[in-house]
Parts: structure tokens; sequence; C-alpha cells
């Protein structure tokens, strides 16, 4: 009976054991768990770019940039000015993700070697993986947010500052900055023609009831008296027209038109309307053109990004 018993304690101890030691292995990932997450935000959390349940690697797939470049530029780009701009489409991807806002563009495989033909498919996809690769997880930020990366594809000969269009939204890292590097490039000038009659037809109701009704009868001379351009910023481009007694932004006329730009002017000549852009885009943000010529002059794709955005950080958001 005593040995009994005490095989009976020997049992209970040996169990009491084995239990100890399994709450134990199952304890350490929970505590190590707890230690590692402290206050419950990360680096990358306390920039405001995820939320507390999700991370910049499971969260952001790197695959999705090259179609996206190859939406954004040329493939005869300097290597340096391919890398900036995968910085921008990083950041302006990871922007929308941060404020539930539809990605930027990209292409598919299929539409990229209808593009470039299957011959340059491998070398060019590989040119924007290597480019990709270099700048791995690399943004801009602002003062710990990321930036509006705008961009275009040739400015009227500086760049535009945001505080010139926007009263409300501040960017204080989209300024003003010399481009004239973009002189040179053909879409910098573009010169169209129009009759009374088709500037009438495609403006639609920029013009009053009074201006279509006499459609026929109307002149250059007569009808250039009712636009006149109010406002233009520091680099030229137009943000304000009068046009038949009401106000437009230059940037509303020149979509409405499909217009290369805002830093556009009018004159009669030959009993028609020449209209003269300059720049191709909105203006604001980084010139492709111009961050082309800054690469090929020796800049690196950081000296490219801060020539065109003022007052930003690179933050490298995961390895």
């Amino acid at each position: 009976m005593i040995r009994t018993l005490h095989i009976f304690h020997i049992m209970k101890r040996f169990l009491y054991q084995v239990i100890c030691t399994v709450a134990f292995f199952i304890l350490i990932p929970v505590v190590f768990t707890l230690l590692i997450q402290g206050s419950g935000e990360s680096a990358v959390e306390n920039l405001g770019l995820f939320s507390s349940t999700e991370t910049a690697e499971y969260e952001f797939d790197e695959g999705i940039l090259p179609g996206i470049i190859a939406n954004e530029i040329s493939m005869d780009t300097e290597e340096e000015a391919i890398k900036a701009q995968a910085v921008i489409a990083r950041t302006n991807a990871l922007r929308a993700m941060e404020k539930g806002d539809n990605l930027p563009e990209g292409l598919t495989e299929g539409e990229m070697i209808k593009l470039w033909g299957q011959e340059n498919f491998s070398e060019y996809y590989s040119l924007l993986e290597r480019c990709i690769e270099a700048t791995r997880g690399i943004v801009m930020v602002h003062n710990g947010s990321l930036i509006r990366a705008d961009f275009h594809r040739s400015s009227a000969g500086y760049t535009r500052d945001a505080s010139d269009i926007y009263e409300k939204e501040e960017f204080p890292y989209l300024k003003s900055a010399d481009s004239r590097m973009d002189l040179p490039s053909e879409d910098f000038l573009k010169v169209m023609f129009y009759s009374p009659k088709r500037l009438i037809e495609e403006g639609g109701d920029l013009f009053g009831e009074e201006i279509r009704g006499s459609i026929s009868e109307q002149t250059a001379e007569g009808l250039l008296s009712k636009i006149s351009v109010t406002k233009r910023d520091s680099a030229g481009y137009v943000t304000e027209v009068a046009i038949d007694g009401n106000l437009h932004s230059g940037e509303e006329v020149r979509l409405l038109y499909g217009w290369n730009s805002s830093a556009f002017s009018m004159k009669e000549v030959d009993g028609e309307i020449r209209i003269v852009t300059k720049g191709l885009g909105h203006g604001l943000g980084l010139s492709l053109y111009g961050a082309n010529c800054l690469a090929g002059e020796g800049y690196s794709y950081e000296d490219i990004l801060k020539y065109f955005y003022a007052e930003i950080e690179f933050v490298a958001q995961y390895d």
C-alpha cells in the first residue's frame, strides 16, 4: 500500500512538471511578442503610413511598380531618372493606400510587350527591376508624411509653386524650380489655330447663349474681346481667365480643350485664333524631361528628386 502511494506521488509530480513545461513553452512567444510590440506602434506606424495590424512588407508589393513606371516614362530614359521615377511611383502608391485612393495606373506585361516589342521586353523589364531594387523601400516624406509626388512631361521653363494654385491645401514641397533645360523638348511649344466657330463649339458652356446663338457671325477679334487672362502664376501658367463674363481656372480651360498645358496665350492671326502652349502637363513637381537632362549631367536620383521637391527626406520603409 505504501509503495503504491509512493508511485502515485511520483506520477503526480511528473505530470505536474510536464504541464508546467508545456505552459512555459506556450507562454514564451506571447511574452516575447508583447515585449517587442511595446506600445503597439512600430516605427512605420508612427509615421501614420499603416494601421496597427498592417506592415509595409505585407501590405505593399514591389511587383506592381514595373507596370506603373512603364506607364509613366519612356524606356530611353537615363537610369538615374528611372530610379527617381521608381521612388515617385512607390511614394504615390503608398500614399494612395494610406488615403484609401486608387493606386497609380500600371501596364500589364502584355501591354508592355505591345508598347516595347517582344524583342525589347526582357531588356526593358530587367532595367525597371534593377532600378526598383536599387531604391527598394525608399519613399519621400515631408515632416514625417508621404508627399504628393506630382510630375509632368515637360514644364514651361519653370515648374509651378503649389501655393499659386491651391488656397486651402498646402504642399510646401511643391515649389517652383528652374527647368529651362526643358526648352529643347519637342513638347515645349505647341501652336494651334482655331476658327471662332470651333473655339465656341469645343468650349461649350464657357460661352453664353448669346454667343452660341450667333456662332456663325462671330469673328476672331470679336470673340477674343470676350476672353481675358486675368491671372498667371510665377511660372507663367494661367490660373484665372475671364470668358464671356465668367471666371474659370486655366487648368479647367486647358483640360476642356485638350491643350498641352495651361501656360497658354491667344492671339488673332489672319482671321483665326492662334493658341500657343508651353510645356506638357500641369507643371507641378518633377519634370520628366528635366529629370532626364539632370541624369545625363551626372545627377543621382536623390539629387534629381531634391532638385524638384523642396525640403524632403528619404525614408526606407522596409529592406
